[in-house]
């Protein structure tokens, strides 16, 4: 059976090797070969700075904060860097990719989950699988198989496959659109396309960590019932670390 994915690669600046160091131990543990992406920094975009309007998006959204003028420029990097990993699919004409951020956590239970959906997802037409993401209000969220819902607006992109049909598309819309990444694909690409998320979902932000955009630590949320589906998975699906 083909792979959902044939290439993988974890965007990482060159000032978190750190971060490079921790997913490299939890790819591992998930039996998940990446390679190393080199982040686009904010220096690096001096020639290309970013768009007013991505700058009034974030001003309307978050308010001019002192570290209002950071976070557009990381984010504007942020953009530019998973572009830079869909240009490299391009041009080395990968039918997928599954792009990662070097703050993602694999869960134990991955093999096991990545096993169903790959049999499953081969029997449906798809452009855009999530392997975790935060479901939006008001968005379609349609159970297809045991492990995969359609979707068509998820927040966050720190893990996910993308197939050739959409990397021209991609590449001529994002960085025209305005928007952060994550919000392109939630707002504007998910709803004309095929789109998935997986259930239960595989990959988590890493908490206690400094976010380079946002330039906070996140803290842990326990709530008892992304607990308990935690547990529901390793007993279904098994912990392989």
């Amino acid at each position: 059976m083909k792979p959902i994915f044939e290439h993988a690669c974890v965007i990482n600046l060159d000032s978190r090797p750190d971060r490079w160091e921790q997913i490299q131990v939890n790819l591992k543990q998930a039996n998940l070969p990446a390679q190393r992406f080199a982040a686009i920094n904010i220096q690096g975009l001096q020639d290309n700075p970013p768009p007013q309007a991505l700058r009034d998006f974030l001003l309307q959204a978050d308010g001019d904060g002192p570290k209002a003028e950071h976070k557009l420029w990381a984010t504007w990097a942020c953009l530019n860097s998973h572009l830079a990993v869909i240009r490299q699919a391009q041009r080395e004409h990968w039918d997928s990719v599954l792009i990662l951020e070097d703050d993602c956590v694999f869960q134990p239970y991955t093999p096991g989950v990545l096993k169903r959906v790959s049999e499953q997802i081969a029997t449906q037409a798809w452009d855009l699988l999530y392997l975790g993401g935060t479901l939006k209000k008001g968005g379609l969220h349609q159970k297809t198989s045991s492990n995969l819902y359609r979707v068509n607006r998820v927040r966050l992109a720190h893990a996910y496959v993308v197939r050739a049909t959409l990397y021209e598309r991609i590449l001529q819309e994002a960085p025209e659109s305005g928007l952060p990444i994550d919000w392109y694909y939630s707002e504007r690409l998910l709803p004309s396309i095929n789109a998935y998320l997986v259930d239960p979902l595989i990959t988590y932000q890493r908490y206690a960590d400094l976010s380079d955009i946002e330039q906070v630590e996140r803290k842990p949320k326990l709530k008892s019932r992304k607990l308990f589906r935690h547990w529901l998975a390793l007993l279904r699906y098994g912990r392989s670390f």
